[in-house]
């Protein structure tokens, strides 16, 4: 059997420091300690005497214990295969071959002679059993943690694609956008400053035209004067062309007019709210919608125009993230701007399709799982299911608006503080259906479209909103520095 390693590891361990001698020497004593041990016990000290027995020494060279040396460097390295064998006891270095219940440790045959008399012990392989099955199920859980986490990276990938994708994508549209005011602003300056030539040469022209009649006249009035001084010269020629001269002398020409009204370049037309009204040719370049489509809300299978005023059912259906404004469980999207005040109305071109939704949606609504468009769900919608028009009034109740209807657009008004919901035919500006239910969250506009055939928001005029006093504001201070 073999011996515990400490007795074996006191006997080695240097009686200064306690720990196992490094470079040991020995004295005449026959005493051994480190080399620095000694040299630092000697120079506290300043004397030279052994640090166990007091002993004076006269060595003026400290020679080295070899043999301890050997024996030290030996001990050492089975201590560290020992550490590294997990199967052996760390005290005794033998093999471990029994569990003990009471302490839940592995241990030798001298630990239980030594350490724990009177305990129950098992077999290793007994202990382990049921060890193994509960450290199955946490591996299980572990495995499903991993999975969760690696899916949850996966889908993390996919956002940062796409959000790198939509940044390139919204700055080509934004680059193209600008290409198209810039264009506009250039053929506008390119017009205006035509205009202002075709209105310089006119009136150069006619100025010019009247320079060279006061001209002419100018030198025919000269001539005359030169003339008459030549005759008062000489006094025979006097008399002799005096009816003559009295007759030259008589310029019948009308005087000058003075100039006439609208001779200068008329720089009021040209410059007078020059911003404002480029800004107001711009109503064609510069659509208004009053609903912006949110692209990171609708289907993978909408496909939204890029002025975000349209979709349509698309068979591409392309990969897109999941995220939490996505309305993953119906072929919708939402307005991008949300209400809880005031008053809004927008019309939509439901043209040929036959499967829409038109309404409003809180912006708790399901949005993951399928659930009736109904007010009691956060939705206040009318629908065409094939030849009606239909509006839900609860999970249970509807209501048919219009049979075989030719209707082509329709109006919705949203008035949040009175909760009203109020849809109109727009063709012939009459109502259909009005909700009256009291809105708690932010209400957002709603679509829905299982048709090939596009749903569209109508441009509204300029002339109908604000975005024109908007539009002015902004292209004012971007494009000519000046404001409103």
């Amino acid at each position: 059997m073999a011996m515990s390693l400490f007795p074996l590891e006191q006997d080695l361990s240097c009686p200064v420091c306690f720990e196992i001698f490094n470079d040991p020497v020995i004295l005449s004593c026959s005493h051994s300690f480190c080399r620095t041990c000694l040299q630092r016990s000697w120079e506290e000290k300043m004397e030279r005497e052994c640090p166990v027995c007091r002993c004076q020494s006269s060595e003026g060279h400290l020679p080295t214990n070899l043999a301890l040396r050997s024996a030290c460097e030996s001990f050492l390295q089975q201590k560290r295969a020992r550490d590294l064998d997990p199967q052996r006891c760390p005290l005794h270095c033998m093999r471990l071959h029994l569990f003990c219940e009471r302490d839940e440790k592995l241990v030798c045959t001298q630990c239980v002679s030594q350490h724990h008399q009177n305990h129950s012990f098992c077999s290793i392989s007994k202990a382990a059993s049921p060890r193994k099955e509960k450290l199955k199920i946490l591996l299980a859980r572990l495995e499903t943690k991993r999975k969760v986490f690696q899916k949850s990276k996966y889908i993390s990938e996919q956002v940062a694609a796409h959000i790198k994708s939509q940044a390139q994508n919204t700055e080509t549209q934004i680059q193209e956008d600008f290409e198209k005011l810039h264009q506009f602003l250039r053929e506008e300056e390119e017009a205006t400053t035509a205009a202002l030539k075709v209105e310089e040469e006119k009136k150069s022209q006619r100025m010019k035209k009247k320079i060279q009649e006061l001209d002419k006249q100018i030198m025919e009035i000269i001539s005359r004067v030169t003339e008459l001084n030549n005759i008062l010269k000489e006094d025979i020629l006097i008399v002799q062309d005096f009816k003559k001269a009295s007759e030259r002398a008589e310029y019948i020409v009308p005087d000058p007019q003075p100039q006439e009204s609208g001779a200068l370049i008329d720089v009021a037309k040209h410059l007078g709210n020059l911003s404002y009204r480029v800004c107001k040719k711009m109503k064609n370049v510069c659509p208004y919608f009053p609903v912006v489509l949110d692209p990171n809300t609708a289907n993978p299978s909408l496909s939204i125009s890029a002025d975000f005023s349209s979709f349509s059912n698309s068979a591409e259906n392309p990969q897109l993230p999941d995220n939490p404004e996505r309305m993953s469980a119906y072929e919708s999207v939402l307005g991008s701007e949300g209400f809880s005040s005031g008053t809004y109305s927008w019309e939509v071109e439901v043209g040929n399709s036959e499967d829409w939704i038109v309404g409003v949606a809180e912006e708790t609504v399901s949005r993951k799982e399928t659930c009736g468009a109904v007010p009691e769900n956060g939705f206040c919608c009318i629908w065409r299911d094939g030849n009606n028009i239909t509006a839900g009034l609860s999970l249970s109740t509807s209501e048919t608006l219009m049979k075989k209807p030719t209707i082509k657009r329709i109006r919705v008004t949203l008035k949040c503080q009175e909760g009203l919901v109020i849809f109109s035919n727009s063709d012939n500006n009459t109502d259909l259906h009005t909700f009256a239910h009291k809105f708690t969250k932010k209400v957002y506009p709603y679509f829905n479209n299982g048709s090939k055939n596009a749903l569209k928001v109508i441009q509204q005029s300029n002339t109908e909103s604000n975005s024109l006093t908007q539009s002015y504001s902004f292209l004012s201070r971007y494009f000519f520095g000046t404001s409103t």
